[in-house]
C-alpha cells in the first residue's frame, strides 16, 4: 500500500511539472567530492573536503523540503558515493520519503556485501561508468591498473544481486578514444541485460579528449548506427533519439540545440547541501536555509537563472537534457515509456 501511494504521488508530481514547469522533479546530489580514482577527464576530487559533507539527519532535512516542492528523482553521485560508509542508511531514508534513487558509481569499491546492503536499503537503479571494452585503455583513462576488471566484476555482481526489472545502466563518456566503439558497447550492454547511456565529453585540457574535424566522419558513423537502432525500437540505448542527434552536433561543434530548464525542473546539490541551477555555476544557498523555499520561488532567482542560462555555452548532460526533452517532447516521452514499461 505504501509503495502504491508513493507511486501515485510521483505520477501526480510529474503531471504537475508537465503542466506548470515550475518545480524541480530531478536533482543531482554530489554526496561527496572524495574519489578513489584520478580520471583524466575529471578534476572534481580536487574540491574534496570531507568535513563539508552533510550528516544523515541533514540529508533527510533537505530532501524532505525538496520532496515537498515536487522532487521525484535523485541521482547520488560524487566523487565516489561508495566512500560514504552510511550510504545504505541514506538511500533507505530517501526511499522511505518516496523518492526514486539512482546511484552513480565507478564500481571499483563495490563487492557482494556492499551491493546486498544497498539493495536491502531499497536501491533499484544503478549507473556504472565504463568507457571502453579495451582494458588497457580504461586503465589509462582511470589512471589505475586493473580498473577495467574491477568494473566488469562489479557490473556482473549488480546483475546477479539486483532483482529483475530493476535498472542497471552503463554510463559511457564519448571521446575520440572510444568513438568507434559505441555500437559494440551497446551490444555488450544488451548481452548483459543492461541499459547504456552515451555522454558527450565536455571541454578538456587533454588533447586526446578533443575532437577535431578529421573525427567528424567517425562521429557520424557511430551515431548513425545508434540512431538506426533507436528507430528499430532497441530499448537498451537509454538516450532518446533527440539526445543522440543533439550529441552528434555537440561533439562536432561544441554547441547545443535545446532549451535548458536548469534551476527549474532540475538542480544540482553539492556535498554541503548548497544548490545551484547546474554544476557549472556557483551555489545559490544551502537548502537548509530557512529562506530556501521563498528564494527558490522568487522573481529574483527566476531572473538570475534565466540570465545564467542565457550566457551559458551549453552542454549535453543527459540528466539535464533528457528531463527537458521528457517534459517538452512527445516522442521522447513515448521512447521513455517504451523503454520502461513496454520492453
Amino acid at each position: 500500500m505504501r509503495l502504491l501511494l508513493q507511486t501515485i504521488a510521483n505520477i501526480s508530481k510529474f503531471f504537475n511539472a508537465f503542466i506548470f514547469r515550475n518545480r524541480p522533479i530531478y536533482a543531482h546530489y554530489g554526496i561527496t567530492h572524495r574519489c578513489n580514482l584520478r580520471c583524466k577527464m575529471c578534476s572534481i576530487y580536487q574540491d574534496a573536503r570531507q568535513h563539508d559533507e552533510l550528516t544523515v539527519e541533514q540529508i533527510e532535512h533537505i530532501f524532505t523540503r525538496l520532496r515537498t516542492l515536487g522532487l521525484i528523482y535523485v541521482s547520488i553521485g560524487g566523487g565516489e558515493p561508495l566512500l560514504r560508509k552510511d550510504l545504505a542508511v541514506i538511500i533507505r531514508s530517501l526511499r522511505e520519503r518516496g523518492l526514486m534513487v539512482r546511484l552513480l558509481t565507478n564500481g571499483i569499491l563495490a563487492n557482494k556485501d556492499i551491493i546486498k546492503e544497498l539493495v536491502d536499503a531499497g536501491l533499484s537503479d544503478i549507473s556504472i561508468s565504463l568507457d571502453t571494452l579495451n582494458s588497457n585503455k580504461q586503465d589509462d583513462i582511470y589512471d589505475r591498473k586493473g580498473s577495467w576488471d574491477d568494473i566488469i566484476k562489479a557490473l556482473d555482481q549488480f546483475i546477479e544481486l539486483l532483482p529483475r526489472r530493476n535498472r542497471i545502466l552503463i554510463n559511457t563518456v564519448v571521446s575520440p578514444l572510444n568513438i568507434m566503439e559505441l555500437p559494440e558497447l551497446s551490444r555488450f550492454a544488451e548481452k548483459r541485460g543492461c541499459y547504456i547511456s552515451f555522454i558527450p565529453i565536455e571541454n578538456s585540457n587533454d588533447s586526446r579528449f578533443v575532437f577535431t574535424e578529421e573525427d567528424h566522419q567517425l562521429i557520424d558513423k557511430s551515431y548513425d548506427i545508434l540512431l538506426q537502432e533507436k528507430k528499430k525500437g532497441k530499448g537498451n540505448i537509454f538516450n532518446s533519439s533527440r539526445f543522440l542527434e543533439n550529441s552528434r552536433r555537440y561533439l562536432k561543434s561544441g554547441k547545443c540545440y535545446w532549451p535548458c530548464d536548469a534551476g527549474c525542473l532540475y538542480l544540482s546539490i553539492n556535498p554541503s547541501g548548497e544548490f545551484s541551477i547546474c554544476h557549472r555555476f556557483k551555489p545559490e544557498m544551502s537548502i537548509c536555509n530557512t529562506d530556501f523555499e521563498g528564494f527558490f520561488a522568487s522573481g529574483e532567482f527566476k531572473n538570475k537563472r534565466l540570465d545564467l542560462i542565457h550566457h551559458c555555452s551549453g552542454c549535453m548532460r543527459p540528466c539535464w537534457a533528457e528531463v527537458s526533452f521528457l517534459i517538452n517532447d512527445a516522442k521522447c516521452l513515448w521512447e521513455m515509456a517504451r523503454n520502461n514499461f513496454l520492453s
